[in-house]
């Protein structure tokens, strides 16, 4: 795991959630002490051990910073956010949280000279050309979520210049594992999977051509974890994907082979679009492979297999 540098107690935002309780469970079969913090809204992992230390509060709650103050802590890794897929329908609390809790973050780390990994978002580029998306690509969000996530980026800049603040933000594209809890407002293949194992009707918002960048969550703690114990990732923003294209017929269809279901047998039903949801979103992911040496390791059906895996697991 370790490139350049280490770290002995790492804190964690959305530790509860798909990306955050992945990544403390590798930090901790490391042998790493992690602050783990959530107000369990959205995940709902948690377990107990001897490295592990649990704060429950909303990063937004104004004594935040008092309560990590208790704490030794060398490096922060953000994942915690109020879901894009609720940003149009709560666009305050949507702010609130993503806005201001960051910032409530980031300026406790400035202050205490603490280097922050911040998990931003491929919605950034909001609609696009076909092809692959750079980091160097015009941003044009088209959802308050979005929106917020950009505002972040240039705190983090803002704080680097004004405190020399030292800040990551990687911009992941459609992340999918186990740890997701079953829904239909959160992660393209969580809101797909949700649906087919419950019956034989999919409801999908937008066209079933939309293009999609799907990396297994493995994948992306791995790319997370690479940046953390980098030096050459700091002051960087970098795409964390495949560069696979797929689009969302072929993820229904990828579903149902891995159900072991026929396509023919399901109903798709084709609604009107989500405001701000983008035709193409592909990431150009050289630089992750330039700066971090990352190269994603599961293909989309290994990565069905395994939340399957993983979920008849969780049931026994």
């Amino acid at each position: 795991m370790q490139e350049n540098i280490s770290f002995k107690s790492i804190l964690v935002t959305g530790a509860a959630g798909l990306i955050g309780s992945a990544i403390v469970q590798r930090l901790l079969s490391s042998d790493i002490k992690v602050i783990a913090c959530d107000n369990f809204s959205t995940g709902d992992w948690k377990k107990e051990g001897p490295l592990l230390k649990w704060e429950n509060i909303d990063i937004a709650d104004m004594i935040l910073r008092d309560r990590l103050n208790v704490h030794s802590i060398d490096a922060v890794i953000h994942c915690a956010a109020h879901p894009g897929g609720r940003s149009l329908k709560e666009p305050g609390e949507n702010v609130r949280i993503n806005a201001f809790g960051s910032m409530q973050l980031f300026e406790w780390c400035a202050h205490k000279q603490i280097p922050i990994i911040y998990l931003s978002s491929s919605v950034v580029y909001g609609h696009q050309p076909p092809g692959l998306i750079s980091e160097e690509a015009v941003l044009n969000p088209g959802t308050i979520y979005g929106v917020c996530k950009i505002a972040c980026e240039n705190f983090l800049r803002i704080l680097g210049d004004g405190y020399g603040l030292k800040w990551t933000v990687l911009r992941l594209f459609a992340t999918y594992g186990a740890g997701h809890r079953p829904s239909t407002f959160q992660g393209i293949v969580n809101i797909m999977l949700t649906q087919l194992l419950s019956g034989n009707k999919v409801v999908v918002k937008g066209s079933l051509d939309r293009k999609r960048d799907l990396i297994y969550v493995d994948d992306t703690v791995d790319a997370i974890l690479k940046a953390l114990f980098s030096d050459q990732s700091r002051g960087e923003v970098i795409n964390i994907g495949t560069g696979v294209s797929v689009s969302i017929r072929c993820l229904i269809e990828e579903i149902c082979n891995v159900l072991g279901r026929q396509l023919n047998e399901i109903d798709i039903i084709e609604q009107e679009g989500t405001v701000g949801d983008p035709v193409n979103n592909v990431g150009d992911c050289s630089k992750a492979g330039r700066i971090l040496n990352f190269t994603p390791q599961f293909d989309l059906k290994e990565g069905l297999k395994e939340i399957l895996n993983q979920r008849a697991g969780a049931q026994k």
